[in-house]
């Protein structure tokens, strides 16, 4: 039986054709694995083409399959489907090789002349008066970041930023080299871009063994191997979602293998954290857990929990699942508690949290001008993180990062102000879940032997957990090979109270970390809106570190997000209605995203006045109606992706949102709650995968004014 690989272009080309023309395809690819002779298939050599290796099979009397061939091998390259003509003219001008530096599968567009694909930018400098992108790197190294030799005259002649993406859309340049080549225009050294490109430099590189190359991570992010029929039905199976199939380099080596101790993954919105999380448990699941001691795979919110187990079902074996568990963190912990006797429930209700704090405020004494919102802010960064629970270790404990100062006399006039919360959050059988969270882990250290059997802890969304989340998180599982794996963008903190440094938790990542760089969901021209709004706010790396973005780039081009301010909230709407139809995006694909539910309501409201039906995503339906367009809250939309995005109402007062910047005790933590705001507009906007709008109306934001 003949191996058979896929590269994602095929996967790709084979989505275009019809449902009734796919399902040929897939059968003529699973009777050439039987026999690859089979008269049905009309398996050809393509002459007189620029790759010997090129072949061609049937589907139909119109729909060719393209591969390319190692016959000594018996294994065969599935690259491109499509109709007769478009099939035979892409062959026409590809290559496959493997990569003599780099020991990688390489699928590129070789064309006549190099200087004919540069095009000129729009007000730019004559090409001949700029200098080469690449001037400084000799053709050596060139090669060495695995371009084809084919291709460097190319490289030689780029001279602007476009020229290296047209080359990359037209395929000219393969992905992995793509990568080493920005990373040198963006600035990075040689060294790092080799790096990046070639972590595992390979002692020989056999260009006839396709089996090896075809074994290396850096091929794996593009070509799927298929060496039995079900493992072929698999592939087939999994085709419509990418990522179920198809991982980077750099993910592959995250999410498979042992790992010495902890490991911290951090990653610009949409570079695939959530990926990586999901094939890591994947892999724990099949090679380490059993259902006797398993995998806990904890997010922060239930929402987010749903979505990763309806997508973990997409890729892991039944017997794969029963070794995972998938569960919000705040469940969790009160389950456990509850199972042990604990009578206190979590507060969730703000409405209830702001009259127990309204209560406790009257203990002020009357000398002190410090605002309730002071005090919240105080209880959420300073106590609750620190485990205070007495006036003298209130006394001693560090505020660094606060605005307001207070000498030890004044610590020691407000402790009853949050002596009385506690008091009134007991008496009312409430705890917070930071609270929650510590009473966990002190029942663990007092009985070990209640520790519940887990081999393994996986957290996603981790800028969003406290320290006392992360103390819990580390008593889960004994320190040891596998035992966390920590995915988390500091620049996506919605819930800025949430801060922790990892190592003061006894988490030690020091030499496991790693950051993604690539952005797979996102245009670049939408990500670079996104990130324009986080210009000059600092972002930590969740222990003690800075982050940074450095390299972080989108695969994708469309159009620039549109931004307009309207007249009224429902023209707003008729403009939302009129985007959806002027570029044919199906409701259900796309979603209007609002600050607040208030505003929400008002613009569900308009759409439906308007005719157009909708569906909020509150977290109680799961499935979007045919025709409805979503609705949903900043926070809500954490964690999702759709077509189209329309980031609505960024109007003055709601973006960002007025009383909660204003309600801040001081100017570093009105910083800190502005901070809060652009995250949730850069987590909305990244939600998008084609198209983005920015819609206000009356006064827009001053974030988005100068785009108007």
């Amino acid at each position: 039986m003949a191996s058979v690989a896929f590269s994602d272009k095929y996967f790709s080309s084979l989505l275009k054709l019809s449902p009734n023309e796919q399902s040929q395809a897939n059968k003529a690819v699973m009777q050439f694995q039987q026999d690859p002779q089979h008269g049905s298939l009309h398996y050809e050599k393509l002459t007189a083409f620029r790759d010997s290796k090129l072949r061609s099979i049937r589907a139909n009397q119109d729909v060719r399959i393209i591969l390319a061939a190692a016959e000594k091998e018996d294994l065969y390259l599935m690259l491109y489907v499509a109709h007769h003509e478009p099939a035979y003219q892409w062959a026409a001008k590809r290559k496959v090789e493997i990569n003599p530096n780099t020991g990688t599968l390489q699928v590129f567009t070789v064309e006549e002349a190099f200087a004919e694909t540069l095009e000129p930018a729009a007000n730019t400098v004559a090409p001949e008066q700029q200098p080469g992108l690449f001037d400084a790197l000799r053709d050596r190294q060139l090669l060495q970041l695995g371009v084809p030799e084919d291709a460097l005259p190319l490289v030689r002649a780029m001279r602007i930023e476009a020229d290296l993406e047209n080359a990359r859309d037209r395929e000219q340049i393969p992905p992995d080299a793509y990568e080493g080549l920005f990373m040198l225009m963006a600035g990075a050294s040689f060294e790092e871009a080799f790096n990046e490109v070639v972590p595992v430099e390979p002692a020989s590189v056999d260009t006839e063994d396709f089996t090896a190359a075809l074994a290396r991570p850096e091929t794996q992010a593009h070509f799927a191997v298929a060496d039995n029929e079900e493992a072929l039905q698999a592939v087939l199976n999994q085709s419509i979602e990418k990522w179920r199939v198809f991982l980077h380099p750099a993910q592959r080596r995250l999410a498979e293998g042992k790992k010495n101790g902890p490991v911290r993954v951090l990653g610009g919105a949409g570079t695939g954290k959530t990926v990586v999380a999901m094939h890591r448990a994947k892999w724990l699941a099949e090679h380490v857990a059993r259902p006797d001691c398993k995998v806990l795979f904890t997010t922060f919110t239930r929402n987010l929990a749903s979505d990763i187990q309806q997508n973990l079902n997409k890729i892991c074996s039944q017997e794969a699942l029963k070794n995972v568990e998938v569960i919000n963190l705040d469940a969790w912990v009160l389950a456990f508690l509850k199972k042990h006797g604990y009578d206190y429930g979590l507060l969730m209700d703000s409405g209830e949290e702001r009259r127990l704090w309204q209560q406790a405020y009257s203990e002020k004494p009357a000398g002190i001008d410090l605002s309730l919102a002071f005090f919240q802010e105080e209880w959420a960064r300073v106590i609750q993180p620190q485990s205070v629970s007495s006036e003298l270790e209130y006394r001693k404990a560090s505020r660094i990062g606060r605005g307001t100062r207070l000498n030890r006399q004044q610590r020691v006039e407000i402790w009853p102000v949050f002596e009385r919360y506690r008091h009134l959050l007991v008496s009312n059988y409430l705890k917070e879940t930071d609270d929650a969270y510590r009473d966990a882990r002190s029942l663990l250290e007092r009985q070990p032997d209640l520790r519940p059997p887990l081999c393994s802890v996986i957290v996603d969304e981790a800028q969003d957990m406290g320290t006392q989340a992360f103390m819990l998180i580390r008593a889960l599982v004994p320190p040891g090979p596998n035992d966390l794996f920590i995915v988390g963008d500091g620049h996506q903190r919605i819930y800025g109270k949430n801060k922790v440094v990892l190592g003061q938790c006894g988490i030690d990542i020091r030499g496991r970390s790693a950051r993604l760089k690539v952005n797979y969901r996102t245009t670049d021209e939408t990500r670079k809106l996104a990130v324009s709004i986080l210009e000059g706010v600092g972002v930590d790396d969740l222990d003690g570190g800075e982050d940074t973005q450095a390299f972080y780039h989108s695969l994708m081009h469309g159009p620039v997000p549109e931004v307009r301010c309207l007249d009224s909230l429902q023209s707003q709407a008729a403009a939302i209605l009129s985007a959806l139809q002027e570029h044919a995006l199906t409701p259900e694909a796309c979603c209007v995203i609002a600050r607040t539910r208030k505003e929400l309501e008002s613009l569900r409201a308009s759409l439906e006045s308007a005719g157009q039906l909708c569906h909020t995503l509150d977290g109680r339906s799961a499935t979007t109606p045919e025709g409805a367009l979503n609705l949903a809250t900043m926070h809500r939309v954490k964690g999702l992706e759709f077509d189209g995005v329309f980031l609505a109402s960024a109007n003055q007062g709601l973006v960002p949102l007025r009383f909660v910047v204003e309600s801040a005790g001081d100017p570093v933590t009105r910083r800190q709650q502005e901070n809060e705001e652009r995250a949730l507009v850069y987590v909305s906007l990244t939600r998008a995968r084609k198209l983005a709008w920015v819609f206000g109306y009356g006064q827009m934001s001053e974030w988005f004014q100068a785009a108007v």
